[in-house]
């Protein structure tokens, strides 16, 4: 809604102008009615409107007076003009000096039509850069108890979290990417908020795997969210992994966005089928724990002691049957991957073994053929550990690796460069990396952009956050500062105000 303030010491004309508006502009609503300037200058203050008609020559205070005022107190509003034919040139002249617009009198209701509409352009335009900056500052942070200026008061709001493949439960483990992030269309967008007269905003969210949007339309308004998510996720749905859309209930007035969003990336962890793709509702979640399986731990329990790698392989696969015919949640099968891994090492005394990370090997496959082939591998890796570290030439290979990596850690890298530049799969040089020394190529890569990034700021606190992500390998500042802070516990700007407060 546009709030308006008509500031005319001629009662008949604010009344006239009052009702042109009411009756023929529902999105506008006046406010206040002021007969001079002192009397307007306060009302505007005091209400905050997004649009004044003001007449020049007035009692007390003149119209051009009055939004110098206004303007004095850094409040900047539009600002219309209602002036007679003797005034025209000094009205030409007060445009000059910042005023929106000017209106003749007696009133034309199409040259009003005109300023309105030019009007809403302007709000719409401002007030999409303010909902923009909102949602993105709700999304990343907990606001404040109660944020000012709140520019979605008066709005409906849904965010939606398209996911492409697992949900990535630890951004740190993100360090190593297999493609570039996703991104929307332009021209995608502009088709939906015309067809569906909405706002639709990209935020960024929490994952290089994910899109997550906010569709923003005023209160009084209908808008079918259940044929906008249909349309959203056709358009990006991709033979390539599964995808996913979570739909967040609806949020009025922007109040707990944070919340909301965090309740979407909740759902997405404990209720989606893991390797299926389709569009769900988000609802309230219980706080009821997540327990292993009873199924697996069936299974588990039926393993031998001592058995055979083939014997444990095909227990796994029995255990990987159950998940796919119950489409379990990727919280549920990291929880009882977990199980089973404790269950298989259980015999083991050797303290080489590296124990897999249940939550990363999930998160990095996007099927369940995928996700056997990586465990299988794995486990080969346990038993082999028994017997033997790994010969010479695969020593040499994850030396190799580490080496490059060593030298090209500040570069955009991705799983394709593994094959390119050593010939072999990125699964197969991950296992022998870490097998070797015990890291991951993901993390291994993650640490020493932020062994670098720490150095860059210790040295110099004054430095931009997006050149320190640009010099360690990120090309979103965003997006470092949150692997920053998921590893560091604080945020670069806060770390580099620490390190500066050392230095004094």
């Amino acid at each position: 809604m546009i709030h308006v303030i008509i500031v005319e010491d001629e009662p008949a004309i604010a009344r006239g102008l009052s009702m042109m508006i009411t009756q023929n502009y529902p999105d506008f609503q006046v406010i206040a009615l002021a007969r001079n300037g002192k009397d307007g200058l306060q009302k505007i203050l005091e209400l905050k409107p997004e649009l004044v008609f003001v007449d020049i020559n007035m009692p007390v205070m003149n119209g051009l007076d009055m939004i110098e005022q206004v303007q004095k107190s850094g409040f900047f509003t539009q600002c219309v003009i209602l002036t007679g034919y003797a005034e025209f040139e000094y009205a030409r002249t007060a445009i000059k000096l910042g005023i929106s617009d000017y209106l003749l009198k007696p009133i034309s209701p199409d040259t009003l039509k005109e300023i309105m509409v030019s009007c809403r352009q302007k709000y719409q335009a401002q007030i999409r850069i303010l909902q923009a900056e909102y949602l993105q500052r709700c999304i990343g942070r907990t606001p404040a108890a109660s944020e000012n200026d709140n520019p979605l008061s008066g709005y409906h709001c849904t965010l939606l979290l398209l996911l492409f493949g697992s949900l990535c439960s630890n951004i740190y483990n993100e360090a190593l990417i297999t493609s570039n992030p996703p991104t929307a269309d332009p021209s995608l967008i502009r088709k939906l908020e015309t067809n569906y007269h909405i706002s639709l905003f990209t935020l960024r969210g929490r994952h290089y795997n994910e899109l997550i949007f906010a569709a923003v339309y005023p209160e009084h308004q209908t808008v079918d969210i259940t044929v906008l998510s249909e349309k959203l996720y056709s358009s990006f749905c991709t033979p390539d992994t599964y995808t996913n859309l979570i739909v967040s209930q609806n949020i009025p007035n922007g109040q707990n966005l944070h919340e909301a969003a965090g309740n979407l990336y909740l759902y997405a962890l404990t209720k989606n089928p893991f390797g299926f793709g389709h569009i769900q509702i988000s609802e309230s979640l219980s706080d009821k724990k997540i327990h292993i399986s009873s199924e697996v731990k069936k299974i588990c329990s039926a393993i031998p002691e001592h058995p055979a790698l083939e014997t444990v392989q095909d227990y796994l696969h029995s255990i990987l049957t159950y998940w796919q015919e119950e489409k379990v949640s990727q919280f549920q099968l990291t929880t009882d991957l977990r199980y089973f891994f404790s269950t298989v090492i259980h015999d083991y005394s050797d303290e080489n073994i590296i124990y897999p990370d249940a939550a990363e090997i999930v998160s990095s496959c996007h099927a369940y053929d995928e996700l056997e082939r990586t465990l299988q591998y794995e486990l080969g890796i346990i038993y082999g550990r028994n017997s033997q570290v790994l010969p010479d030439s695969q020593q040499s290979l994850a030396k190799q690796v580490r080496n490059w990596l060593d030298m090209n850690f500040t570069t955009p890298i991705t799983f394709k460069i593994f094959q390119d530049i050593f010939g072999h799969s990125e699964k197969y040089i991950s296992a022998l990396f870490k097998a070797e020394f015990g890291i991951s190529p993901s993390k291994y890569i993650g640490e020493l952009r932020l062994n670098m990034a720490k150095k860059l700021m210790q040295a110099n606190p004054d430095i931009l956050l997006k050149d320190v992500a640009e010099m360690v390998g990120y090309a979103d500042a965003f997006y470092f500062s949150r692997v920053f802070k998921s590893h560091e516990g604080i945020s670069p700007s806060q770390y580099a105000k620490l390190a500066k407060e050392k230095n004094f």
